[in-house]
């Protein structure tokens, strides 16, 4: 048995987790390796090119450059100039203010691609991407000593294999990843797979008795995925199709048909940690890093009982500086990770009401907390960890603060509005993810 992830995306973590979290040890291989995967997961770049974790990863200034040039730096990328001519653009691993090196675009005489530099954990080159008329052609990646392992002709999509002194070549990628899969030796009789994209077609052409099943955790329309109708009218490895996310299996139920033919369907979610319970402290957290918050000034002299905490990872605007007049107000500009992960643990209400973008996977971080999370309808940044009874129009100022009332005047009220929340966010409890997934593992083909 293996999980086979696509790309290590927040809900393929999340799902790894919640089975790391009841104590499940299930290989994992990712198909397209970024260079930063964790040391426990696998990929066939990983396992080819002979990449372990021994190095660290490269940070901006640390780019080899040819002598004269410079470079220019920002939070978000960098930037490498031959005096007055932009020569590359420097992509950090995320945007973090981490500044670690996860790409460099190498621009030509017009400014535009010439290839793409990839460096992994290690700080080493382990790829290169060549493009021709603005177009990727060809990737290439190497082993720790620079040698070309694997070729990849983006154009036609097939790959060569250079290992231990012998050549293969594959039609596409799904050739290859079967190839690497029974090359390494993985136990294939049962595979958990979580999109309807490549790694379906990795279980649809392997060619080997087994029970498959699919993990489910993206947003649907009105319809069943095409995919998903083929997996129910044809007789393939998949068996189960599990949907994690709450509000697609309430929303898609309706249209599952009564006969779903060769599949079960069924909900499960994921399972998130939870360090600490919700304490009913009449103390509010805001993260962000732009002045334009929703009736700040409303809920601020609306609830005077309630301390807002207004935390920026930037310096503040003299509009969001102003509010330090209020007595029930605490500004943190440029907020540093220590205080940081303080205020996540000192506040038992996030409002997320702020316009731009979300800093710091507030949102997130709030729900893991079990703090009671409020927002407006125009400015929710992750919908899935808010409950729909706590989502508001702009003016409805006088609702917030009754839910807030009610929140803080009973125990069992709070943890009810926590549990709808948890519900809401797909989130279930240990011992039920546990059991569902000693169920699948039991079966047999």
């Amino acid at each position: 048995m293996i999980n086979l992830i696509e790309r290590l995306d927040v809900p393929s973590t999340d799902f790894i987790r919640s089975q790391k979290i009841v104590g499940m040890k299930i290989p994992t291989v990712v198909i397209h390796d970024d260079g930063f995967l964790p040391s426990e997961l696998d990929s066939p770049i990983k396992y080819y090119c002979g990449f372990t974790k021994k190095g660290q990863p490269l940070y901006f200034d640390k780019l080899p450059l040819p002598k004269f040039w410079r470079l220019a730096a920002t939070g978000s990328k960098a930037e490498v100039f031959d005096l007055d001519r932009k020569r590359a653009e420097i992509f950090y691993k995320k945007n973090d203010n981490s500044r670690l090196i996860k790409e460099v675009h190498w621009l030509n005489n017009e400014g535009k691609i010439s290839w793409i530099d990839h460096y992994n954990s290690d700080g080493l080159r382990y790829a290169q991407t060549f493009y021709n008329k603005q177009q990727p052609i060809l990737r290439k990646y190497y082993d720790a000593a620079g040698k070309v392992v694997i070729e990849n002709n983006m154009a036609v999509g097939d790959f060569y294999l250079k290992y231990k002194g012998i050549k293969r070549h594959f039609k596409n990628l799904i050739d290859f990843i079967i190839y690497y899969l029974k090359d390494y030796g993985y136990q294939l009789d049962h595979i958990f797979y979580n999109t309807l994209n490549e790694s379906l077609s990795v279980s649809l052409n392997l060619n080997e008795p087994g029970i498959d099943t699919l993990f489910w955790h993206e947003a649907g329309n009105h319809e069943l995925p095409g995919n998903m109708t083929y997996l129910m009218n044809v007789k393939t490895r998949t068996k189960h199709i599990v949907y994690q996310r709450y509000d697609e299996w309430l929303k898609n139920k309706k249209i599952i048909p009564s006969d779903t033919g060769n599949i079960d369907f069924q909900y499960t979610g994921m399972v998130y940690p939870h360090p600490r319970s919700n304490k009913m402290r009449p103390k509010a957290l805001i993260f962000t890093n732009s002045d334009q918050i929703e009736k700040l000034k409303e809920l601020v002299t609306g609830m005077p009982q309630i301390h807002f905490t207004i935390a920026a990872i930037t310096e503040m605007s003299d509009k969001l500086l102003s509010f330090d007049k209020y007595s029930n107000v605490t500004l943190y500009p440029t907020v540093k990770p220590k205080r940081i992960k303080a205020l996540i643990k000192e506040n038992d209400f996030y409002f997320d009401i702020n316009y731009g973008n979300e800093i710091l996977s507030a949102v997130r971080a709030a729900f893991e907390q079990n703090m009671l999370i409020i927002g407006f309808k125009d400015t929710l940044h992750n919908p899935q960890f808010i409950a729909p009874e706590n989502v508001f129009e702009a003016d409805q100022i006088e609702q917030i603060k009754d839910l807030v009332d009610r929140a803080l005047s009973n125990v069992s009220r709070m943890k009810t509005y926590i549990d709808r929340q948890r519900k809401s966010a797909s989130d279930i409890a240990v011992n039920v993810f546990e059991q569902r997934m000693k169920e699948l593992q039991n079966e047999s083909v």
